[in-house]
């Protein structure tokens, strides 16, 4: 999947109610959505075929992800000085972080380009074969979803 896809589904996971967990769950979930992607950056070193869609989406990187990410946003958060009433709490966004980036190896295994789960280990590709890399479908049924649930925040009705 692409980017906006990833995020849209960060952000439909926090819509969803894992917003109410923690201070800052939102933003947790949008970069772990998105955190395997980091493979991005071997473009700049001339290796982005041979890395992609490999260690950094593999279970041993997926093991790691989370408490990468719930460190850097707990620090972010620190540092900024927290706004919220309620102090972020870390095992939360370790958990939030978790299913943030289970969703990205997840959908990217049903496109037709397909990933690498047991990298570092096999460099086997797996294929789900149900979705397009850049889906319209999913992108009008995960852009309804916030919608209809910004809508229903507006108004006051519960989510």
């Amino acid at each position: 999947m692409d980017p906006i896809c990833h995020t849209l589904v960060g952000t439909a996971l926090s819509k969803g109610g894992l917003d109410r967990w923690t201070p800052r769950a939102t933003a947790a979930l949008v970069i772990a959505a998105n955190a395997p992607d980091f493979d991005i950056v071997a473009t700049f070193v001339g290796r982005n075929l041979a890395w992609r869609r490999g260690i950094t989406h593999g279970v041993p990187a997926l093991l790691v992800w989370p408490f990468i990410i719930a460190a850097l946003v707990w620090a972010v958060d620190r540092w900024r000085g927290s706004a919220a009433s309620t102090p972020v709490r870390f095992g939360p966004l370790v958990a939030i972080s978790a299913i943030g980036v289970i969703s990205h190896p997840f959908l990217d295994y049903l496109n037709n380009y397909g990933m690498r789960w047991l990298m570092p280990v096999r460099n086997q590709w797996f294929y789900g074969d149900s979705l397009f890399i850049v889906d319209p479908w999913l992108y009008l049924m995960l852009g309804l979803g916030l919608w209809v649930a910004h809508r229903n925040s507006r108004i006051g009705r519960p989510d």
